[in-house]
């Protein structure tokens, strides 16, 4: 179980990583499919623009984009749906509210899997107790947690809302999380001390493993893969000077349609973009994710809007720390910093083993 499956490439790739490899390790998988009663378009249309009217005042290209993008949200995922389609099968019934949830009880499952993805941050999980199993309360059924995160440094949860989830992680059979800073917060927040910290799925498979979803026929090899949600001016300004400079070109993504296409990129083309850069420039946990896979230059960008935490501890974990920028003149420099990725690759390693085993403990 995860947050539910949208135009988000973190989000289908982790689930798709550990459906993958525990399938590979011989089990029969099935993704919960899980889905938000969302509110009707015209709501969501009006709460869109005006959420980053803002933000946007002096681009208005992108308060347009912000429209399309309301107005044509199932279009725009339709590349990142096939995807999903092919690869993230089979799964339940679909799931939309706690009735369902609770029909997922009598499926004949053996152990029930909650993560990866920041399952555990309020912003982002409805019904936040869903995510700790609420619909399993007073069964014997066996839940784990593998690499839950709560996304941000700070608590998002209310009183209550800590009393009850207290008592639902009572009762699971292991809890792993995936940032460092959630091995405190299961102790704080809830008075659980035995998680530990695990890898995000992605990083149990290796490079190879998503070699076939990567075409490498047609590419330079001298661009400049910007990954970033939200950029101010002065950064596009640094970034086309950067390109410019090294003779590189700029290919960038984000969470919206593209202008030419109306769509967004499907996996294949964004993890194919990603491995054939040159530099990566990402303020995404994920992408920071695949650059480590792929051995990729990067540097993480740090948006405060969408917090550090995350990324700081994946970093910390491969001694990357040093690749974190916050200002756009420190660019060019970490561009230049060699990786020594030998020692990256030995402690990725280490730390597989150790995830590997978590898992190991509770399915073998």
């Amino acid at each position: 179980m995860t947050l539910p499956l949208h135009a988000n490439y973190g989000g289908v790739l982790q689930a798709f990583a550990l459906k993958n490899y525990l399938e590979r390790s011989g089990h029969d998988v099935w993704l919960i499919d899980n889905h938000r009663q969302d509110p009707p378009v015209g709501n969501l249309f009006l709460r869109t623009v005006l959420r980053r009217a803002v933000e946007s005042l002096f681009h208005h290209k992108e308060i347009f984009a912000e429209m399309n993008d309301a107005r044509t949200r199932d279009y725009k995922k339709s590349e990142i749906e096939k995807f999903i389609y092919h690869h993230l099968a089979p799964r339940t019934f679909p799931v939309y509210d706690r009735e369902d949830f609770a029909a997922l009880r009598n499926e004949g499952f053996d152990l029930f899997i909650v993560g990866s993805d920041q399952v555990w941050r309020p912003r982002y999980a409805r019904n936040t107790d869903i995510y700790f199993f609420s619909f399993l309360e007073g069964t014997p059924l066996q839940r784990i947690s593998y690499a839950a995160s709560f996304g941000a440094a700070a608590c998002e949860y209310s009183p209550e809302e800590k009393k009850r989830c207290a008592r639902l992680l009572a009762g699971f059979s292991g809890v792993s999380v995936r940032e460092k800073t959630g091995v405190e917060q299961c102790r704080d927040y809830f008075g659980y001390d035995g998680a530990r910290q695990v890898l995000d799925p992605t990083l149990l498979l290796t490079a190879e493993d998503y070699r076939p979803f990567i075409h490498t026929e047609t590419s330079s090899g001298n661009s400049l893969f910007c990954y970033l949600f939200r950029i101010k001016s002065r950064m596009r300004r640094t970034l086309r000077r950067l390109a410019s400079q090294r003779g590189m070109q700029i290919i960038r993504r984000t969470d919206r349609t593209s202008e030419s296409s109306g769509k967004m990129p499907g996996i294949e083309q964004w993890l194919t973009e990603l491995y054939n850069a040159r530099y990566v420039i990402t303020d995404s946990f994920h992408a920071c994710v695949f650059c480590i896979l792929f051995h990729k230059p990067f540097a993480a960008w740090i948006n405060q809007r969408r917090g550090s935490a995350r990324i700081r501890s994946l970093l910390e974990l491969f001694g990357l720390e040093n690749r974190i920028v916050e200002s756009e003149t420190d660019l060019g420099e970490l561009l230049n910093t060699p990786i020594h990725w030998n020692t990256v690759d030995r402690k990725l390693e280490a730390c597989r083993a150790d995830s590997r085993d978590f898992l190991a403990a509770y399915t073998e």
